[in-house]
């Protein structure tokens, strides 16, 4: 009859329910804020970039140049080339060709004038005033500089109109930079500068 517990205390134990292991938690409080800083650094760091991407853009459109070519001249008797930075940050030349006849002349308006105009019509060389555009040149902000410019002369200063200031003339081809080296090329007169995408 000794055996009769051992009976008794298996019966017991082989009745009784099975417990189930208790199940973790996958979702811990601990685990949810480490979540949540991950999240919030995260987005830190993606406004910190934009932020840094909008003040580069600023900080390039801050020193923007912009030349424009113009026909100027007070009188019949007058005509004035005219290069102007209407930009914010100044302008520095890089490369100056002329267009003219379908050919393209490397040098500036003076260059083209003594090896192309001049040796054809000796005429073009009374009464005018020059200035030269060169690579490394700094055209300032705000500035106008006469490239060409006649007085005092009314047939001359309707040759040189003629040469510069219309379609089917000389077209003066300017390749420029900004401060970080961004470029733009200006053609012709009245020519909108177009940027170069490298």
């Amino acid at each position: 009859m000794e055996n009769k517990p051992i009976i008794q205390e298996r019966q017991a134990i082989e009745s009784a329910p099975i417990s189930k292991p208790a199940r973790k938690i996958f979702w811990s409080g601990d685990k949810l804020i480490g979540i949540s800083a991950l999240l919030v650094s995260i987005a830190s760091v993606s406004v910190i970039f934009y932020q840094t991407h909008l003040m580069q853009k600023q900080q390039y459109a801050s020193a923007l140049p912009y030349l424009e070519l113009w026909n100027n001249g007070g009188s019949d008797a007058e005509y004035r080339l005219s290069l102007i930075n209407n930009g914010i940050g100044p302008a520095f030349i890089k490369e100056v060709r002329v267009i003219y006849k379908g050919k393209m002349y490397e040098g500036d308006q003076t260059e083209f004038l003594y090896k192309v105009i001049f040796p054809q019509d000796t005429s073009f060389l009374q009464d005018y005033s020059y200035s030269n555009l060169y690579n490394g040149r700094m055209i300032p902000a705000g500035k106008e500089f006469s490239l060409l410019h006649i007085q005092n002369s009314e047939i001359q200063a309707s040759k040189y109109r003629k040469l510069f200031g219309n379609q089917d003339s000389a077209k003066l081809e300017i390749i420029y930079s900004s401060v970080y080296d961004e470029k733009w090329k200006l053609t012709g007169v009245g020519g909108i500068s177009e940027k170069i995408k490298e």
